[in-house]
């Protein structure tokens, strides 16, 4: 039996060898039988379903050696989840939902995007920094091609109706710069409102408009715990935490010449049902129990999530969770647990070599001029 700092270590020597190879979409570390724990650890190995599984077995096999315990987990391949444009299945399954709909005040878990091409996904969480709010999601859905030019934010977003200036609610604020040229560690960007009483720090827990309060975030989480999402298309969700310090491939981006990007220190979510489609990207994963903010969602293959560790995107803005007080005021939430712990089977946070990796970049400001 492996324990997770076994499985950790053998991850981070086979990934890079791994992810060559051809099917290969993520390497992590979960349990070895979901169903029995006690069983320990083992290298997760994400692979797609169309590989013959003799392929996948023997791909494995030759590059992994043995020792430490292997699971291969069938899967389509992971791509991020913003919608370009309305779709007409999924706008004719959800018809009349809410977190497609205009919302004043805007609400996590409602449509947003952006235009420069058009671009729509989820208002992930709203958040705190020196006393303004602003709203969480990520770059690929707030940012206008990568770069610090004017990024006008709409609610709803663009494939939901939202029209540049009738739908403006504020404007690209700051954003991690994606990298196809090496190592990234988040899709994530905030966005500034035109004033603070368009935004509702609250979470949507339901299409009706149901609300619930976000206490804060979480500085780790544990393999095989429950969270819950609210995103623009798949709505509410539930999955569970299947692999941890993931490596994943994802793309293409096309605003990077459809490069497909490599990301670290990532979580996959599994759910049952649907919990990544177009759309959804930018929502925030809660913990069920507690629903405290654990995992920013970016991509996914439908019923799988790739999200990352908020406690990585809340350090690297500077922010916290608003939360909700007397009258039309808020207040800075906590962050729960423990941080670098020795157990893992938790996340942990950056070291410091990766912080400096993650640059944090400002969107310049609206030209003066006619609306």
């Amino acid at each position: 039996m492996a324990t997770f700092l076994e499985a950790l270590q053998h991850k981070t020597k086979i990934a890079p060898a791994l992810l060559k190879q051809a099917g290969v979409s993520a390497i992590g570390v979960g349990y070895a039988s979901p169903d029995r724990p006690s069983r320990g650890a083992a290298v997760t190995v994400y692979m797609q379903k169309a590989m013959p599984t003799t392929a996948l077995s023997g791909t494995v096999k030759a590059l992994t050696g043995g020792g430490i315990p292997i699971r291969i987990i069938r899967s389509e391949p992971f791509r991020r989840h913003a919608e370009a444009a309305p779709s007409p299945l999924l706008v004719h399954q959800k018809k009349g939902r809410l977190s497609q709909s205009r919302i004043r005040p805007v609400p996590a878990g409602a449509s947003i995007g952006t235009f420069g091409p058009p671009t729509t996904g989820t208002g992930g969480l709203v958040v705190t920094k020196n006393g303004a709010l602003y709203l969480l999601s990520n770059n690929h859905v707030l940012v206008k091609a990568n770069s610090p030019a004017y990024s006008e934010t709409v609610q709803p977003g663009p494939a939901d109706g939202g029209e540049k200036g009738v739908g403006r609610i504020g404007q690209a604020f700051e954003y991690v710069p994606l990298n196809p040229g090496g190592v990234n560690f988040m899709d994530a960007a905030i966005a500034s409102p035109l004033k603070e009483s368009l935004l509702n720090p609250r979470y949507l827990v339901s299409g009706t408009g149901r609300l619930a309060t976000v206490p804060g975030y979480l500085n780790s989480f544990g393999i095989g715990e429950q969270f819950v999402k609210f995103g623009r298309t798949t709505g509410f969700a539930s999955g569970t935490v299947e692999s941890i310090n993931v490596d994943v491939e994802i793309g293409p981006y096309g605003e990077l010449n459809n490069a497909v990007l490599l990301f670290r220190n990532q979580t996959v979510i599994a759910g049952q049902a649907a919990v990544s489609l177009p759309g959804d990207s930018g929502g925030v994963w809660l913990r069920q129990s507690d629903r405290y903010a654990a995992a920013l969602n970016f991509a996914g293959s439908g019923n799988r999530s790739i999200s990352t560790p908020i406690a990585a995107v809340m350090q690297a803005f500077g922010v916290q969770v608003a939360v909700p007080a007397a009258g039309r005021a808020f207040k800075r939430g906590k962050a729960k647990g423990a941080v670098g712990s020795a157990n893992y089977r938790f996340t942990r946070t950056l070291t410091t070599k990766q912080r400096k990796q993650v640059r944090v970049v400002r969107v310049k400001r609206r030209r003066r001029g006619p609306k």
